[in-house]
């Protein structure tokens, strides 16, 4: 079934809203020093799936985890209909290399907590949080100018 591009294309401007998002709930969580917020688990947060709690600190780390959630659903769905719909090759390198480095991200969010906010790995974090936003961003570019069909 063919995909219109307009809707990749939506898809993909959606996913780069949700991982900005993303990064600046994620600022903001380390403003506040609430990193860990959801203790030493991941992905559960204080070993719930949705915590329930009024805590400032463990609300901001769970919305950063479910924004980064929601983006990489959005973004890895993206990159598999560019994958499959395009033919292509600059549209496929984007959608690779961003899949790649947001793949690389969460592991590296999940080793961040493992190792209590260890400053070299948060660093490493943002460092990546913005190379991926960039990633897809270029990603949704390529698809704006590039016709994309089933």
């Amino acid at each position: 079934m063919p995909l219109p591009s307009a809707k990749i294309q939506v898809y993909a401007y959606a996913g780069v809203a949700l991982l900005f998002l993303a990064v600046t709930i994620g600022a903001f969580t380390r403003a506040y020093g609430a990193g860990m917020g959801c203790g030493p688990d991941w992905p559960t947060c204080n070993g719930e799936i949705v915590p329930l709690t009024a805590n400032t600190a463990t609300l901001l780390e769970y919305f950063h985890r479910v924004a980064a959630g929601l983006g990489f659903v959005l973004i890895t769905y993206t990159a598999y209909l560019s994958l499959k719909a395009s033919g292509d090759r600059g549209v496929k390198l984007w959608a690779t290399a961003t899949i790649i480095a947001l793949v690389t991200q969460i592991i590296l969010g999940a080793v961040v907590v493992w190792y209590h906010l260890n400053p070299p790995l948060s660093a490493l974090h943002t460092t990546l949080a913005i190379v991926t936003v960039a990633l897809a961003t270029g990603m949704a570019v390529k698809l704006s100018h590039t016709r994309v069909r089933g």
